[in-house]
């Protein structure tokens, strides 16, 4: 099992002489709510107020505002939080002040948790110079998709209808993420209830007169224009990997039960998966160690051993073996796209990989097909109650959530359980075209943001529907419209989440797409 203990620990416990809280309790008691409460934490605490453990560099850097998070990853500001050449209280301020600044035009965060953000840093802080390291995630801010229940904090769905919702507990990946020392820092937008993959109001930083896509648009977003380090999203038709295709970061959609969906508002109980978005793979990795395990409250959840996924990236190409979706499957998909993926085979054969194009069966294509009513029939089970009691209060403009649901519940049993047997036959057609190889490559989304093209099928709720892990990450950019992120889909077999990750940093670390930045 994966523990956090296997990472460094602290320097000799060290006690403060000076404490951020006694400090802030003085000066800040008549703090206004919200966003200024960071913005008065960054002006009211002198530098002499600061821990003398922390490099005077660092200290000034927050002060001034500059600390460089666009270029900052989970591991780099772990290993600096770990040598206290970062306070998480630096951190947090900074992140808070680049919400502040960029999310009115981005419209990524729904709800910004200030107050408490700041106060899980001042705990992150005394508990690390205290010699109380939690590991990498220690002090490290990230943001939720607003389905994920967070004590004391409103959690809407992007509906009207749970506006007022303050959940007295956290989800269960909130939950693990804040045992490992990571600051909840916000609730990222969506679409209502998650349906769409567009989420309005939230713009592509790459280009904001396009959308971020969805239905995690708001961690893709945020991540992209390098807003928090680390998100959670949630992914029943690709919501999680299409956010990171679009807004150029990375995206796992993990094996089936490997992460828990508990305390996290549904669509589809068979088909939602939730999952770590981030900048780079690694980073992805070590959010996941954190999240990875079983949960008694999910009653799909696998109770079984998984890797160290930070420590299984690092593995040799050379015998991989790789099958990568052929022309005739992608042949509407943009060209750009299309240049990109061919491209990214070419790069892992090159690193030592056996590639070989793959195709699929018409019969295999139709049983696909049993998502669509599985995901409705499902729905409409969770919406049951607000359909008959609050139906007047679904949003009427960009959303079709009341519709689908109310379609969805006209659905007979019979439909439904016929679509599950179909699955079944999806199911073992996918198991027989994996069997020889270890990993699939396919384009992650068929076009760059926006780029409309007619395609017969995506393929993304494919691993939905099989419940295989797939990984999105950056593999290029688009030339017409210029500079659009494209993304790879890297999938693997169940609970093979250590191989499909590995593939991606392999690849990852032999290109630069990751390390590109939107202009801000």
């Amino acid at each position: 099992m994966s523990d956090s203990k296997n990472f460094s620990q602290s320097d000799d416990t060290r006690k403060l002489e000076t404490t951020r809280r006694d400090f802030l309790e003085q000066s800040a008691v008549a703090a206004m709510a919200g966003l200024a409460l960071a913005r008065q934490a960054v002006a009211a605490t002198p530098l002499a107020a600061q821990p003398a453990q922390y490099g005077g560099a660092s200290r000034r850097a927050a002060a001034s505002g500059t600390i460089d998070l666009v270029n900052l990853t989970i591991v780099e500001a772990a290993e600096k939080i770990r040598r206290k050449q970062l306070s998480p209280v630096e951190l947090t301020q900074a992140t808070l002040a680049r919400i502040e600044a960029l999310n009115p035009k981005l419209g990524a965060i729904i709800t910004v948790s200030a107050e408490q953000a700041m106060d899980a840093a001042r705990t992150a802080e005394r508990e690390i110079q205290a010699g109380r390291y939690k590991g990498p995630l220690h002090g490290i801010p990230f943001v939720a998709k607003d389905t994920h229940y967070s004590k004391g904090i409103r959690t809407t769905a992007a509906s009207p209808i749970l506006k007022d919702f303050v959940p007295d507990f956290d989800a269960t990946n909130i939950t693990r993420l804040k045992n490992a020392g990571a600051i909840l820092a916000g609730k990222a937008n969506l679409p209502e209830f998650s349906f769409g993959g567009r989420t309005p109001g939230c713009q592509n930083p790459w280009d904001l007169s396009r959308n971020a896509g969805g239905s995690s648009g708001g961690s893709g977003s945020a991540l992209g224009a390098s807003l928090v380090l680390g998100a959670l999203g949630g992914d029943t038709s690709g919501s999680i990997r299409n956010p990171a295709s679009t807004n150029g970061c990375v995206g796992l959609k993990p094996t089936f039960g490997l992460v828990s969906r508990y305390g996290v508002v549904p669509i589809s109980w068979t088909l939602d998966h939730l999952g770590p978005m981030a900048k780079t793979v690694e980073d992805t990795a070590l959010l996941l160690n954190a999240l990875a395990g079983y949960d008694a409250q999910d009653h799909f959840s696998a109770n079984m051993r998984y890797p160290d996924f930070q420590r299984a990236l690092r593995r040799s190409m050379k015998g991989v073996r790789v099958a990568y979706f052929a022309e005739s499957e992608i042949s509407g998909f943009h060209p750009d796209t299309k240049k990109a993926f061919f491209d990214s085979v070419k790069i892992l054969e090159g690193l030592g990989a056996r590639v070989q194009a793959i195709t699929f069966s018409e019969r295999m294509k139709a049983a696909g097909a049993s998502h669509g009513i599985i995901r409705i029939s499902e729905a409409s089970a969770y919406h049951r109650e607000f359909l008959r009691t609050r139906a007047s209060e679904y949003k009427t403009v960009d959303s079709d959530v009341r519709t689908t649901v109310e379609a969805g519940s006209l659905l007979t049993v019979s439909q439904y359980m016929n679509a599950q047997r179909v699955r079944t036959i999806f199911m073992r057609e996918m198991a027989r075209s994996f069997d020889p190889f270890d990993v699939m490559l396919s384009p992650t989304m068929p076009a760059p943001a926006d780029v409309e093209v007619q395609v017969p099928e995506t393929f993304r709720n494919w691993w939905n529907l099989c419940g295989y892990p797939a990984v999105s990450l950056p593999c290029g950019f688009s030339t017409n419209p210029a500079n659009l992120p494209i993304g790879l889909l890297v999938s693997a077999k169940p609970f093979q989440d250590a191989t499909a990750m590995a593939v991606a940093f392999a690849y990852e670390q032999a290109t630069d797409w990751h390390k590109r930045h939107p202009n801000l």
